[in-house]
């Protein structure tokens, strides 16, 4: 945001910020994380659904309490972030089903099976499970699956 056009955005930054960790984010880099809310404070957290808007890539994580550091990138930037299973260039890539705990934040290629998924982003390489894939973020939305 430009203070100088708009003084009234004063307290905004540009790039990372760093927010306390709700839960344990130790390990969690580059896995996608929610701003959540702890009794009125703005905390980071891993996903809970599929639904969630998690458009930061955690830098560092932190013990629980702790302060991480993530960024959100932009559409006119790709990045990187941990897949779940596979994909080629160009698959549509929505939030790994954190019902595993270990998948909670990650990329995958969206399903084909009949479901509501949201896209996050679009892969640019060719990925394999656990690898960083190169994707850019397009804007969220709620794609459908029709059985």
């Amino acid at each position: 945001m430009n203070i100088i056009l708009n003084p009234l955005q004063s307290n905004t930054k540009k790039g990372d910020i760093v927010l306390p960790a709700k839960s344990d984010l130790t390990g969690k880099e580059n896995f996608l994380v929610v701003v959540a809310n702890d009794s009125g404070k703005a905390k980071f957290d891993l996903v809970s659904s599929t639904e969630d808007l998690a458009v930061h890539v955690l830098a560092y994580g932190a013990a629980a309490g702790a302060d991480a550091a993530a960024e959100s990138p932009s559409e006119n930037e790709n990045f990187r972030a941990v897949l779940k299973g596979t994909c080629v260039p160009g698959d549509k890539l929505v939030l790994a089903d954190p019902s595993t705990a270990a998948d909670a934040g990650k990329l995958r290629k969206q399903p084909t099976t009949a479901g509501t998924w949201r896209l996050f982003a679009i892969a640019e390489e060719s990925g394999v499970d656990g690898q960083y894939i190169l994707a850019r973020r397009v804007s969220e939305r709620t794609t459908v699956v029709a059985p």
